[in-house]
């Protein structure tokens, strides 16, 4: 489906594709790490539970640029449509970055997958895990070659002096032939780690329906990038809309918005 879903949102179509990363190889050993990384026995225990039960699964697809041309800008596509198993949520994590847990993707009735965007602070693995009661946890994931500095970076909305004319300023657009839905929130996501500038970011954005009845949620953090886009994957039924959106920030900035098809 992510394939498919990407050729219809990229202007190069299965073209632009090549250009892109991702997924892992096949691991049939429970408990074997793909990246070999120092932090993902830490990363599982902190920010997954510790679940006993877990492995590395190529359906669980993480499609990345190999290589991070821009460090504050990095371009994520999270797609766990091909597990048989539930998903209640899915965990971001980045294995060097000094703010590791990115984001947490609660689908509900929306579908498992995921479009967003990251900084990247040193060149390393981005995981995606799937997590559900009862379920086995399945891993997928790519390394991402960069140069770093993007978590360390003030916003470029800081260079401007007019730039909270425009904060909070929401965009969408709902395709229903292809249940696609597109969110933009202009935000500068600061991380705390720039001189001067304190840690100021989203925290919680969900999607609701015309009765107002939950759709999906996303927990945000530090890592995301500055006026971050989200792309969501909505059923048939959904994606004719209209979709409210509601999100706030750690200074308690609430922010809404409705999409029509």
């Amino acid at each position: 489906m992510m394939s498919a879903f990407l050729c219809d949102r990229l202007a190069n179509g299965a073209a632009a594709l090549a250009q892109y990363g991702g997924g892992i190889a096949p691991v049939t050993a429970p408990d074997s790490d793909p990246f070999d990384s120092g932090m993902w026995e830490l990363h599982r225990l902190e920010y997954l539970g510790d679940p006993p039960d877990w492995r590395a699964d190529p359906r669980m697809r993480v499609l990345t640029p190999r290589n991070a041309e821009d460090a504050s800008h990095v371009p994520i596509m999270v797609d766990a449509t091909g597990l048989t198993d539930p998903v209640t949520r899915i965990v971001i994590t980045i294995d060097y970055s000094p703010l590791p847990l990115a984001l947490i993707f609660h689908p509900g009735r929306a579908l498992p997958l995921l479009g967003f965007g990251v900084k990247y602070e040193i060149a390393g693995p981005i995981r995606a895990t799937a997590l559900a009661d009862g379920v086995p946890a399945r891993m997928g994931g790519a390394f991402i070659d960069a140069m770093g500095g993007g978590c360390s970076a003030p916003a470029v909305a800081h260079t401007r002096p007019d730039w909270q004319q425009g904060f909070g300023e929401m965009r969408g657009r709902l395709f229903p032939d292809s249940g696609r839905l597109r969110v933009n929130i202009r935000h500068p996501m600061d991380t705390g780690l720039a001189d001067g500038i304190p840690a100021h970011h989203l925290t919680d954005l969900q999607l609701l329906d015309a009765q107002g009845a939950p759709i999906a949620r996303i927990e945000l953090r530090h890592p995301v990038e500055e006026n971050p886009t989200l792309t969501f994957a909505l059923p048939p039924d959904l994606a004719l809309g209209p979709v409210r959106i509601e999100a706030r920030d750690s200074n308690g900035y609430r922010f809404s918005g409705e999409v029509r098809a």
